[in-house]
C-alpha cells in the first residue's frame, strides 16, 4: 500500500535556478573590482619625478621606506605626512623597529637641489647610509 505523498514527490521534477545566484556573484566581483581600484588610487602621493635613462638597472629592494618630497614642499615619510624637524627622529626609531635596507627617495623635479640634499643629510645623521632616489624611466627620444 503506498501512502499518496510517495506519489507525489516520485512524479514531480525538481529543478534549481542559478541564475539568481550568477547575479550575486557578479555584483561581488564587481565590488571588490571596485573598490580595489579606489583603494590604490587613494593611497599615491603624485609628483613629477625627473627622468633617467638608466632607470632599469635600479634593484628592487624588499624593505624600502620611502621619502616624498612634493614641489609645495610638503614631506611624507611613506603615506604619512610629517614635519621636516621629526624626520631624522621618526627614521631612527623606524630602523630600530624593523629591519629597513633601503631609503628612497621621491622628490618633485620642482624641488631645489638643496632642499634634497637637506633630506639626504637627514638620513645620514639617522645612520642610514642605502639610499636611492626615484626616477621615471627616460624615453628614446629623451623624454
Amino acid at each position: 500500500m503506498r501512502s499518496k505523498y510517495e506519489s507525489i514527490r516520485s512524479n514531480t521534477e525538481s529543478e534549481v535556478n542559478i541564475l539568481p545566484l550568477i547575479d550575486v556573484l557578479f555584483a561581488i566581483l564587481l565590488f571588490f573590482m571596485l573598490s580595489s581600484i579606489v583603494l590604490t588610487e587613494k593611497n599615491q602621493i603624485t609628483v613629477q619625478r625627473p627622468t633617467n635613462s638608466q632607470a632599469d638597472q635600479v634593484g628592487k629592494v624588499k624593505k624600502t621606506i620611502t621619502i616624498t618630497l612634493k614641489k609645495n614642499k610638503k614631506l611624507y615619510l611613506d603615506d604619512d605626512e610629517i614635519v621636516a624637524s621629526q624626520l631624522s627622529e621618526r627614521l631612527k626609531r623606524l630602523s630600530e623597529e624593523s629591519s629597513m635596507e633601503q631609503i628612497l627617495i621621491d622628490a618633485d623635479k620642482a624641488c631645489s637641489y638643496g632642499d634634497v640634499m637637506e633630506i639626504l643629510d637627514t638620513v645620514k645623521e639617522a645612520g642610514l647610509n642605502s639610499i636611492g632616489l626615484a626616477v621615471n624611466k627616460r624615453d628614446i627620444n629623451g623624454q
